[in-house]
């Protein structure tokens, strides 16, 4: 089996919590490693609290829209997206929740779904802001799409020598949080019986 070269991820949340951040985050890694990688940002009016989704489309192959109304991959950053965007991942998609905010379970039963501490794992390293980054780990260690150094470096571009360079050490902390998480509710999946 080869090694795959086409990824789609959707994020979606509210404005404020860094949907389209992580989005583009990884939009801008997967170029070293793809030849093509598209970020389409889509949001309400309300710059906090709004509607706030992006797609993500990484390929090596040329990507003809970089819209898709089925992603294979879905990042869920809180409760009223997952009424809205639950429905629209494909069978054997894979959907990542942050099960601080979502209380409720998702009724696919055809998604691989991981619940994720998102939230509680932010503030437990110190800042809730860096809940996006959790999430982004996450989805890096499950779909194994770029390597999380290679997202790391990324994040040490773009935020040298600005006001957020401070921030640098506690994003890195919080990408490997959440591929920690994954990994281990992963382990755990494997372990209880279904």
């Amino acid at each position: 089996m080869g090694q795959k070269n086409h990824f789609e991820l959707m994020v979606a949340g509210l404005g404020g919590q860094g949907a389209l951040f992580i989005g583009r985050l990884l939009a801008e890694a997967a170029l070293s490693k793809y030849k093509n990688a598209t970020f389409f940002p889509n949001y309400g009016m309300a710059v906090r609290l709004g509607p706030s989704e992006c797609t993500v489309t990484i390929s090596d192959n040329e990507i003809t829209s970089p819209m898709t109304m089925t992603p294979e991959a879905l990042i869920i950053m809180g409760a009223a997206p997952l009424a809205s965007f639950e429905g629209r991942i494909a069978p054997g998609s894979m959907m990542i929740l942050d099960s601080s905010l979502v209380q409720t379970k998702s009724e696919r039963k055809d998604v691989k779904i991981f619940y994720i501490p998102a939230t509680k794992a932010a503030t437990d390293l110190g800042n809730m802001a860096v809940t996006n980054l959790v999430l982004l780990g996450a989805y890096l260690e499950a779909s194994q799409v770029v390597p999380l150094e290679t997202v790391e470096a990324t994040l040490e571009r773009r935020m040298a020598g600005g006001r957020r360079e401070a921030m640098l050490d506690l994003n890195k902390a919080a990408l490997r949080e959440g591929a920690k998480l994954m990994a281990e509710y992963q382990v755990e999946q494997k372990a209880s019986p279904n």
